[in-house]
């Protein structure tokens, strides 16, 4: 049924009372230009609409605003008889007898434009089901919650705070920081790895993190020994994994967790009453954490999000959410014209805005280009990211995967002495993430190349590629690593 468009939600009183008062007060105009549109004021009431109108102009050209200039731009717009006339404008400010209550003026006819606009999208929608066939019930309800959220975004406009209102609260965070925490380093979710959280702090509220990488390299690996880490030390996390079933998922946390080969899990190898009862540990183990996976392959964007904030209703504690990987992510209601660059845009910029939506920091997976590949002794950069569009300018923390691996010869002619040197110091190393995580293990260096609120830096850990596990180096490795990591930098940098 139809809405009649003068039963809609209106104030026409607290609508007077506004344009009125902005008729006799400077900075009451200025506030209600700020905070109001001619939008917001009930379209029935065309004479508010074009008043609001004219001030706005006024304001914006710098001209002073009274009954009489607002009567001169009026007639300029040939709006004055719909205005009312001068007699309705004096009207207006001649009703104000105190400014003490125009907040709540504004207020109320801010809510009832946000009532109303949700009313009419309500109606749009129910048309658009009705006069419309649905191929795709998913699509339909995406588009649609796309649409309602977008007149709810409105409501989310807030006013300036004080130096006082933000510093009582950073006052209160600091006095639950000392109280919860023995870890002077980490300040956000903990990522396990002490390194990482030397640099990073841990992943705060608010924060877009991408992971980074060429395949095989061990990105997704990664993302689970985050989702893991943070899980085990008490903090609920959501998981969407968009290549991998999630049976298939918990095996590998299983297989990490329980230090049993993944292959054996796959195959039955090996498995002995001993290994079965690590088995079942981990999964009792893993069973008692809060990791929420959806394996929906294919999820569309307007869905992940509201799936992340069904989800935070239902687990107000949620500290992490995680997607693997953010290429895969679909966007509805795209047109043929749209690059899938801007579709990357739409994607990073949507889970930003969800991380500070829901004040959680947000981890997306990121596939480098293969150009990287083919340059010699050259660390990941910014600009290697796969259809980039905004991702770099998103992000907060970017961190990009690289295997510490010997160099290509891609002239054909033997390799340079600096070629060489460089592959003895990889090899080295290689040889002590060996010596540390077995014959399957290989050192990757995750290179943290954009921080906003912390350090940037290299992070090396060891793939335990057998367990799809990553883990530090002991403190006796490091310490070589470091050594060899100078013997490079100084070899390079002589004359």
């Amino acid at each position: 049924m139809a809405i009649n468009k003068k039963d809609l939600p209106h104030n026409t009183e607290a609508e007077k009372a506004v344009l009125g008062a902005m008729l006799k007060s400077s900075s009451i105009l200025s506030d209600g230009v700020g905070k109001l549109t001619d939008d917001d004021f009930f379209p029935e009431n065309k004479n508010h609409v074009v008043i609001f109108q004219a001030m706005q102009r006024c304001f914006k050209r710098g001209t002073a605003v009274d009954v009489q200039t607002v009567v001169d731009e009026l007639i300029n717009a040939k709006d004055l008889e719909t205005s009312g006339g001068p007699e309705y404008l004096l009207e207006l400010a001649d009703s104000v007898v105190t400014f003490a209550n125009i907040e709540n003026y504004i207020k109320i006819v801010q809510d009832q434009s946000l009532l109303r606009h949700f009313l009419e999208t309500l109606e749009k929608i129910e048309d658009n089901y009705k006069n419309n066939d649905i191929d795709n019930v998913s699509d339909f309800l995406s588009i649609s919650e796309k649409a309602i959220n977008t007149v709810t975004e409105r409501r989310r406009i807030g006013d300036f705070q004080s130096a006082r209102e933000v510093t009582t609260k950073l006052s209160q965070e600091f006095k639950d920081l000392r109280a919860t925490t023995s870890d002077d380093t980490v300040t956000g979710v903990p990522t396990g790895f002490p390194k990482m959280n030397l640099l990073t702090h841990g992943f705060h509220k608010g924060e877009f993190i991408v992971i980074a990488a060429r395949p095989g390299v061990g990105k997704t690996a990664l993302s689970l020994n985050l989702a893991m880490n943070a899980a085990l030390r008490g903090y609920p996390v959501a998981y969407f994994s968009l290549e991998m079933p999630s049976d298939l998922l918990f095996k590998r946390l299983v297989s990490g967790d329980a230090n049993v080969p993944f292959d054996w899990l796959q195959t039955g190898y090996n498995i002995t009453p001993n290994t079965r009862l690590k088995l079942q540990q981990s999964c009792e183990r893993l069973g008692e954490t809060k990791i929420y996976v959806d394996d929906t392959s294919g999820i569309s964007l307007f869905d992940l999000a509201a799936k992340c904030r069904k989800l935070k209703n239902k687990e107000p504690d949620l500290s992490l959410i995680i997607v693997d990987y953010i290429g895969l992510v679909r966007v509805v209601g795209k047109t043929k014209s749209e690059s899938r660059q801007l579709e990357v845009q739409m994607i990073s910029q949507t889970l930003k805005k969800l991380a500070m939506d829901l004040q959680i920091p947000v981890i997306g997976v990121a596939q480098l280009n293969r150009n990287i590949e083919n340059r010699v002794n050259a660390n990941p950069q910014l600009s290697d990211l796969r259809e980039s569009g905004s991702i770099e300018q998103d992000a907060d923390i970017v961190m990009m995967l690289q295997e510490n691996r010997m160099t290509v010869n891609t002239g054909g002619a033997n390799k340079s002495i600096f070629e060489k040197q460089n592959d003895a110091v990889n090899e080295a190393q290689q040889k002590i993430a060996r010596a540390e995580g077995g014959e399957d293990t290989i050192m990757v260096n995750v290179q943290i190349v954009k921080n906003r609120s912390g350090k940037m830096g290299t992070v090396e850990l060891l793939f335990r590629k057998a367990f799809c596990k990553f883990d530090s180096p002991s403190k006796e490795a490091s310490e070589q690593i470091l050594a060899l990591e100078k013997e490079r930098v100084s070899y390079l940098n002589r004359d």
